[in-house]
């Protein structure tokens, strides 16, 4: 029972966080921003942020410890965050070579994966979540029933799984096409070179001017052929961590690839 009513606690944090992440992008930068890690309206890590520390405060106050001061509620927000932004920044860049926010460009910074501003904000944003937001939504939910708690934990979990492996399955193919791309501009070349006699100056100069228009239609067709929720789910990612000797070695790097799926969808054309 107390998982499931966690778990319900989770989504409703997601939905909430993604609700905040959104408008504060889009406002920002004066364009809709469809933020969060899944493709459905959630953002995972303030799910898991606020459930961790309403999970905290209740256990307390289950063990007489209902006194917990509010200082005591903001140190444990400000040092979880820092643990929690910096191993999910880590994982999910090990797993897929992206990042989803990057404070490189913000004062004390660690990797870019946390910084303090943020760390203070998401403090102050444990304290309304334990003073405010916990409060009304146990007060929303506290009718249901245990039976119909456990059946709206498994709807949730259900649709859950399903975003988190359709987000996967995009990222996980995405380097797929990226190298399916590299190979057919490969392949193309070849054909090309052959079907020069004279290797002469003029032929060099040809070479490269096709090498570079067969890389643009083959990118533009990749994308045009790409699902239309794989490309609003990479849309998401803020960019790719690639090495020099990646880069190097492609014609298409993963930072290309994106930023051309993201203009693509910007100027709202349609496959």
């Amino acid at each position: 029972m107390w998982i499931s009513k966690y778990f319900v606690y989770f989504v409703i944090f997601s939905v909430m966080g993604w609700i905040y992440e959104s408008a504060f992008c889009t406002i920002k930068t004066g364009k809709w921003q469809n933020r969060g890690f899944l493709y459905g309206p959630l953002c995972p890590i303030y799910g898991v942020g606020a459930t961790a520390i309403t999970f905290i405060v209740d256990q307390a106050e289950a063990h007489g410890l209902s006194d917990m001061e509010w200082w005591q509620i903001f140190l444990i927000a400000f040092f979880g965050s820092i643990v929690l932004e910096y191993v999910t920044s880590y994982v999910l860049e090990k797993l897929f070579h992206a990042y989803w926010w990057d404070y490189s460009d913000v004062p004390l910074n660690i990797n870019g994966r946390v910084c303090l501003p943020a760390s203070i904000g998401f403090g102050v944003a444990g304290l309304i979540v334990v003073y405010g937001i916990a409060p009304l939504t146990k007060q929303m939910i506290g009718w249901i029933s245990p039976a119909w708690m456990e059946a709206l934990s498994l709807v949730f979990m259900a649709v859950v799984a399903a975003d988190t492996t359709l987000t996967v399955s995009v990222l996980t193919h995405f380097e797929q096409n990226v190298i399916a791309m590299e190979s057919t501009l490969n392949q193309h070349m070849e054909e090309f070179v052959s079907s020069i006699q004279e290797k002469t100056q003029e032929a060099s100069a040809n070479f490269a001017e096709e090498r570079a228009r067969f890389s643009r239609e083959n990118l533009e067709r990749s994308i045009q052929n790409m699902e239309k929720t794989h490309r609003l789910a990479l849309r998401r990612v803020q960019g790719f961590r690639s090495t020099d000797k990646e880069k190097e070695k492609r014609v298409y790097s993963r930072e290309m690839v994106l930023e051309s799926i993201k203009k693509y969808i910007s100027t709202g054309r349609r496959s």
